[in-house]
């Protein structure tokens, strides 16, 4: 999957980016592709047996603190 220079651009503007040429954009695009190959990758993992690490997470002092003191 590629992404034409046009799209960077927009995504550049978007996130207040500096504004580079073509021929700079030409120099970043191998990580941009190689970074889209990358989550190609991590799309196609089936971690349906996993458990999420969100689920597991114990809460910090100062949470439990606030939770003791009646602040949550």
């Amino acid at each position: 999957m590629s992404v034409s220079n046009e799209t960077l651009q927009a995504i550049i503007r978007e996130y207040n980016g500096f504004e580079l040429s073509a021929e700079e954009l030409e120099l970043v695009r191998p990580e941009i592709d190689f970074y889209l190959e990358q989550l190609a990758i991590l799309d196609d993992l089936d971690l349906s047996d996993t458990m999420s690490g969100r689920l597991l997470r114990m809460p910090s002092s100062d949470e439990s603190s606030a939770r003791q003191q009646g602040g949550e």
